[in-house]
């Protein structure tokens, strides 16, 4: 059966990606603790009749059909998890791992698969192994190589949006969502939930929103891409601050960053940004005749060695536009920082509550 699903495919990645959603459409993981102390694979066939397997077994049927489909691939040792933790270079061992993942050389990179997940694109393996050292089995002799790193701007999340401030003081808006990088994994997952969890996931995303209603929303997962994008129409009535004359709200209605980390008296260890990220905002404002602008907040650039912010805001006749950007660069800097990342992250959360008051003509 693989055979004929990849005999008029050329290129061995196009024939691994093949493989690869053949596995994830025809097989499910369980854990499996056995066999040599939970180290040892259950064998392809048995894994091929059950239809399930754990990391260890569905990494050794997934290398088995690229074997017949002659596609090289290196079964690979790591230590899975958020928290980036790398192999040891002089002295690596099977106990340094608790994942089996398969790496596939492609000319001089690696593409790396996680044959444990049935919704995963092909080649991403998203925070749980990326960006760190891991052991690779080979008949020649094993070897440390290290996994793919998601760069800062590719954790990318940009959304754009149409919003109508009503003279009742509650916005109608249209937004598209897309995600990148690591932000795709954070995002992706939504499509599979009922209509009740998204909606639900929606209002607790934007619970800034007070009486937040979700009208309408749409999905793409584009896997090829690794890009997933969302359409989603809300409305909610009480947005703004009614005050006499007056209506006061804060621009930034779908995307407030108010992470602010602890204070410490006595900070002893550095500080470690184990993955960046990029968020762009652009939202376009449609303000109710018979209203002018008062007072809204200055242009703002701050650079940092931790990450850049920008907020651009400009208005013509009833239109407000609203520009965005924070990138959070990762890194590992001295303890002595700590308190200029704390302040750079309060800043962040005060401008991302900046206020536009519009007066009644």
């Amino acid at each position: 059966h693989i055979i004929n699903l990849v005999k008029d495919i050329g290129n061995p990645i196009e024939k691994a990606k093949k493989v690869y959603e053949f596995v994830q459409n025809n097989t499910r993981y369980i854990s499996v603790q056995v066999g040599i102390g939970g180290i040892q694979p259950i064998p392809a066939m048995e894994v091929d009749q059950l239809k399930y397997g754990d990391c260890k077994g569905l990494t050794n049927y997934t290398q088995s059909l690229l074997n017949i489909a002659g596609v090289t691939s290196y079964y690979t040792v790591v230590e899975a998890g958020k928290e980036i933790v790398d192999f040891d270079d002089d002295f690596a061992s099977l106990e340094q791992g608790n994942h089996i993942i398969l790496g596939i050389p492609n000319n001089n990179e690696m593409v790396w698969l996680d044959c444990t997940s049935q919704i995963h694109p092909f080649g991403f393996i998203r925070d749980f192994t990326d960006n760190r050292k891991v052991l690779i089995v080979k008949d020649e002799g094993s070897e440390i190589l290290k996994t793919t790193k998601y760069s800062d701007s590719i954790n990318h999340q940009f959304t754009k949006a149409n919003i109508k401030l009503n003279t009742d003081a509650g916005i109608e808006s249209e937004l598209n969502i897309k995600t990148n990088g690591i932000q795709y994994d954070n995002r992706f997952f939504i499509e599979r939930k009922s209509k009740k969890d998204v909606i639900e996931y929606y209002k607790e995303y934007w619970g800034n929103i007070n009486g937040l209603e979700v009208v309408d929303y749409s999905f793409t997962n584009d896997k090829d891409k690794i890009e997933f994008t969302e359409g989603v129409k809300v409305f909610a009535k009480n947005y703004a601050s009614a005050s006499g004359s007056h209506l006061i709200f804060a621009p930034n209605a779908f995307n407030k960053n108010s992470f602010i980390p602890n204070r410490y008296r006595n900070r002893s260890q550095p500080i470690k940004i184990q993955r960046g990220y990029l968020d762009e905002d652009e939202y376009v404002y449609s303000i109710p005749d018979g209203y002018q602008i008062e007072a809204m907040p200055k242009n703002v650039v701050i650079k940092t060695q931790f990450g850049e912010y920008l907020m651009e805001i400009a208005s013509e006749g009833n239109i407000i536009s609203y520009k965005r950007k924070l990138l959070i660069l990762s890194g590992k800097f001295p303890k002595s920082e700590y308190n200029a990342y704390r302040d750079f992250r309060k800043k962040i959360s005060s401008l991302d509550k900046s206020k536009i008051i519009l007066k009644r003509i």
